[in-house]
């Protein structure tokens, strides 16, 4: 499994949960031995203990090849995280910008009505 992480991602610990085997992910390549069989996969980040970005894909292993996952952890942790097989965009651009815009909006209108009480 691949997680990838750039400078805007979160630095949160990643776990996957293969059939009942869980292991702790590293940014970069992580190799897990799975037996041949068809198996559930998940993943997530842990933030204060909670399970964030969660994601699930089923595998087919009975070819015997390797697979290789990539895990991209979302940009909040209000979203889901994805996992796929070829590296894909990350979950939550717009959450993120609607945090980046609302908060100094909501700051700024109680300051003006702040400002306007107190006359």
């Amino acid at each position: 499994m691949a997680g990838r992480n750039g400078p805007n991602s979160m630095l949160l610990p990643m776990v996957a949960q293969v059939g009942e085997f869980q292991a702790r992910l590293q940014s970069g390549d992580n190799h897990l031995a799975v037996p041949p069989g068809v198996w559930p996969v998940q993943a997530w980040c842990l933030y204060y203990g909670i399970k964030t970005g969660r994601a699930e894909f089923t595998i087919d292993t009975r070819a015997g090849q390797p697979l290789l996952l990539y895990y991209m952890p979302p940009r909040t942790i209000y979203n889901r995280g994805v996992l796929a097989y070829q590296p894909v965009e990350r979950e939550g651009k717009g959450t993120l910008v609607l945090i980046y815009a609302v908060v100094p909006v909501l700051v700024m209108t109680i300051i003006v009505v702040a400002a306007l009480l107190s006359r």
